[in-house]
């Protein structure tokens, strides 16, 4: 029995689990960030888009991009969920993505360091 290649296989098995859940923590942190991006972005860039097309066409695209409301507009309920920027913290869209990049960040480097691990492992 070789000690050492079990205890290098466990090992290697551990941090290759570790480095899948990584990976997909990391993606979807990405597709979170992309997404609170765009709410905040998406309305501005439309509207540039927009300028340059057909009404027809700016319909149609409207009717794909629309994301379905929880209150009706004309309802009270929606002035609390509006986001306000505060004066001394930021508005809570950029707080998010400030923290989203941290954590992207943070997942990156712990992606890296696995890596680097099962890379001393072969050597």
């Amino acid at each position: 029995m070789d000690r050492e290649a079990i205890a290098r296989g466990e090992r290697r098995r551990r941090v290759e689990e570790a480095l899948d859940e990584e990976r997909g923590r990391e993606e979807a942190l990405v597709e979170r960030l992309e997404e609170v991006v765009t709410e905040g972005e998406g309305n501005r860039i439309d509207e540039q888009a927009f300028a340059r097309m057909d009404p027809e066409d700016i319909a149609l695209v409207r009717e794909l991009l629309e994301e379905p409301s929880l209150f009706d507009e004309s309802e009270e309920e929606t002035d609390f969920l509006a986001l306000e920027p505060d004066e001394e913290d930021g508005s809570p869209a950029e707080e998010e993505i400030a923290r989203l990049q941290a954590e992207i960040a943070a997942s990156q480097r712990r992606r890296l360091a696995y890596e680097r691990y099962l890379e001393a492992l072969d050597s």
